[in-house]
């Protein structure tokens, strides 16, 4: 696992926000992609389609996708060479028993990793780091 850092410029930003659920999350899924954010977003939902029924953008720029039995918190930032992802699956409700995690893997995390297939990086993480290097370097100069 590699330690996700914040980079000053993402203080105070979508990209702290992104950051923290990395932090609070013991279970997200990252994607890198060399295109801006619009695309990178609209691949992301080609790929899990569901993430775009029922959502909500927060003021701080994070989406709330609920899907079913459970919710996805996500957002997409900047980095030099792209794009940033990270997605992070939640229950609907506290103490809810565990078996939307099936779904989950269904409907939103294999579509969203099988986008390395694309040429997109993809990877875990969670508890503050994250599996792919290579994103973790990109974060620490992500932007809005």
């Amino acid at each position: 696992m590699h330690d996700l850092t914040l980079g000053p410029e993402g203080r105070g930003t979508l990209v702290e926000l992104l950051h923290q659920l990395v932090v609070s999350a013991g279970l997200v899924t990252t994607v890198q992609t060399s295109t801006g954010i619009p695309e990178t977003v609209a691949e992301i939902v080609e790929a899990a389609p569901r993430l775009s029924e029922d959502h909500d953008i927060t003021s701080g720029g994070l989406i709330v996708s609920r899907v079913g039995m459970y919710r996805i918190v996500w957002g997409v930032v900047s980095h030099p060479g792209g794009s940033l992802a990270v997605l992070t699956p939640l229950p609907a409700y506290e103490g809810q028993p565990s078996d939307w995690t099936g779904h989950y893997m269904r409907e939103v995390l294999d579509p969203v990793l099988a986008l390395s297939k694309r040429g997109h990086r993809t990877g875990g993480g969670g508890n503050g780091g994250v599996t792919d290097e290579e994103f973790a370097r990109a974060f620490r100069v992500a932007y809005i």
